[in-house]
């Protein structure tokens, strides 16, 4: 029903869509798991934050966790008052910081630097948070490892215990601790052993908590092994009695978005047919940023006809890899681009002046239109 739903787009191309049954499901999922256990669910808008997209996500959420000032106001934006925003960064700028202070609900600081400076003007109703690295890492490629080395992203849980036996900041004003060190999880266990290595240092100085983000990094649906997730949060709130965050960005949207284009020309090389697309490698920038072949629907591991798709900029790596299918392509012919709902939208570029994809809700099996592009928004952009 899909293939076909997506092949006969009528609607000029390239398009993203975002498939509201899909992105519900998911959502409906967690807040099954939620009803159970009781944790409380934020949307990283980081993910892919089209203004119609949160608007869809808001009602299954208790909030939004957000990466910048601008974040931060599309979030106020969107949600209600009884829904909280929560921002952690690496980038705290102390001329944005008051700012921040008025749209955010809670506010972790990334390091001891940023603990000293900001801290002191945190006050209720915010709540001052950190950031801790549990040099804890389960992820194989370094790329996507929050806990590589050199990392930027929170205190090193080893700093950390070692500014409290120096007794020379008072930790008193921290009312909560934000932890992700995992990406594209689905083991639990992970996130069990980095709870359990953390709380043990807290415990060891008694350090009192009112809440614990764990992050994202997770791939959260009730069809996984979840009951160490479950066990985790249930000791974290029964020996403890504090607030459990989990913010998951990618789980949300990523298998549930598509980009859309068309063939606009077709020849031989060296024997081997090229396809040249609407699109670009600007428009999937993660594809040429970690050099992975993308998803694409009807494509087959081998079949008659084998074809390079590639983007139409000049860029000469504007390539997406080889394909097979099982009819011809045409000029005009759909391809659709598989998984590519988180991190793609968001970091698109107009690179060459070549136009954005406009952007699409699959919903009731209609196609609305969340937002398009022209030369006014490239221009605008320069």
């Amino acid at each position: 029903m899909k293939n076909s739903i997506f092949h006969n787009f009528s609607s000029k191309t390239p398009a993203y869509v975002y498939d509201a049954k899909s992105i519900v499901n998911i959502l409906n999922s967690i807040n099954n798991i939620k009803k159970d256990i009781k944790f409380l669910f934020l949307y990283s808008i980081k993910s892919s934050n089209n203004i119609g997209l949160l608007e869809l996500i808001k009602p299954y959420v208790d909030g939004f966790s957000c990466s910048s000032l601008f974040e931060l106001q599309l979030a106020k934006e969107v949600l209600d008052y009884s829904q909280v925003t929560h921002i952690t960064t690496p980038g705290f700028n102390k001329d944005e910081f008051a700012k921040i202070l008025k749209y955010a609900d809670f506010v972790s600081l990334n390091s001891l630097r940023q603990f000293m400076e900001f801290s002191t003007i945190i006050e209720p109703p915010t709540s001052c948070g950190i950031r801790i690295n549990p040099q804890l890492s389960f992820v194989s490629d370094e790329r996507f490892d929050p806990c590589r080395a050199f990392s930027k992203l929170g205190i090193p849980l080893v700093n950390f215990e070692k500014e409290i036996e120096t007794n020379n900041i008072n930790w008193s004003i921290i009312d909560g601790i934000h932890i992700h060190n995992n990406c594209e999880s689905i083991n639990f266990d992970e996130m069990k052993q980095t709870i359990h290595r953390v709380m043990s240092v807290l415990n060891k100085y008694k350090i009192d908590l009112k809440w614990l983000n764990l992050g994202g990094g997770y791939l959260v649906n009730s069809s996984q092994n979840i009951l160490p997730l479950k066990d985790t949060i249930r000791w974290l709130r029964k020996n403890y009695e504090i607030d459990v965050y989990l913010e998951p960005g990618k789980a949300i949207t990523g298998n549930a978005g598509y980009l859309i284009a068309s063939v606009i020309d077709l020849f031989q090389y060296e024997d081997e047919n090229i396809a040249v697309l609407d699109t670009s490698v600007n428009h999937l920038p993660e594809v040429f940023e970690y050099q992975y072949q993308p998803k694409v629907m009807n494509s087959h591991d081998r079949s008659n006809h084998k074809y390079h798709l590639v983007g139409c900029s000049c860029l000469s790596g504007d390539l997406f890899g080889e394909y097979y299918f099982v009819e011809p392509l045409s000029i005009g012919s759909h391809i659709i681009f598989e998984n590519v709902g988180a991190y793609m939208q968001v970091k698109a570029n107009m690179f060459n002046g070549i136009n954005l994809p406009s952007v699409y809700l699959l919903e009731n099996n209609n196609f609305k239109l969340l937002k398009n592009y022209d030369y006014n928004s490239f221009r605008d952009r320069l």
